[in-house]
């Protein structure tokens, strides 16, 4: 191995090192409701999925991905996140997915920015719209803005309608195989109802099959998990 080489590797291998410091850093951080995790393939890339509990995007289930610099976290650039379905909403673009980020992160600071920031942002703008002060120069979706300023009810409606197939896709596979994925299983009377019987009882219970990716399953007639 050449010496250009090993630097290579090392460089690799020490950025790689921050990514998995960075994602240990958001297990510590009060994210109820909001769950992520580097895919197996591409330490860049984080799988990521938000139960929405309160606001006017309640009970939506969205999935979304976080993509990484290519020099992460010793790069200006601000990571993108991505929602894998519709979600009609000022501040995400309707042809792309992407969020804009720019009103709380205008340039990335290594060291002072987070991951688990972004990821608290993401929860912000969902589950307290009308809190937040939305710059005309941020807009993504002019007719998500302009309905929420002009025709509240019919914002709302588009809203229902994205929260009704944020619900349907929740058991959708992944376009490309990813290990890490975050997958749910339907719920299974006979394998989850003594589970769900025992956290009701507050009661610890024996789990003879672990869960087959990611969360393991979805409380029954509710969309969220119930872990966090």
């Amino acid at each position: 191995m050449t010496l250009d080489a090993h630097d290579k590797l090392l460089e690799t291998v020490l950025q790689e090192y921050k990514i998995l410091t960075e994602y240990e850093r958001l297990q510590s951080e009060d994210l109820g409701g909001v769950y992520v995790t580097p895919s197996y393939e591409n330490p860049f890339l984080w799988f990521g999925v938000i139960f929405v509990r309160d606001g006017m995007y309640k009970n939506g289930v969205f999935r979304f991905t976080v993509s990484l610099p290519s020099r992460f976290p010793n790069d200006s650039s601000v990571p993108v996140v991505t929602f894998q379905s519709e979600v009609f909403h000022p501040l995400i673009s309707p042809t792309n997915g992407v969020l804009d980020l720019t009103d709380a992160f205008p340039k990335w600071r290594s060291g002072e920015n987070h991951v688990w920031q972004i990821l608290k942002f993401v929860q912000f703008i969902l589950q307290n719209l009308d809190d937040h002060t939305i710059q005309t120069t941020q807009i993504a979706n002019n007719d998500a803005y302009e309905l929420l300023l002009e025709r509240r009810s019919e914002f709302l409606q588009r809203i229902e309608c994205c929260i009704e197939d944020s619900q349907k896709k929740l058991y959708d596979l992944p376009a490309t195989p990813d290990r890490n994925y975050i997958c749910f299983d339907r719920f299974n009377p006979d394998v989850h109802g003594p589970v769900l019987e025992s956290m009701k009882q507050n009661k610890p219970v024996e789990v003879s099959t672990p869960p087959s990716s990611g969360m393991s399953w979805v409380r029954h007639g509710l969309y969220q998990p119930l872990s966090k």
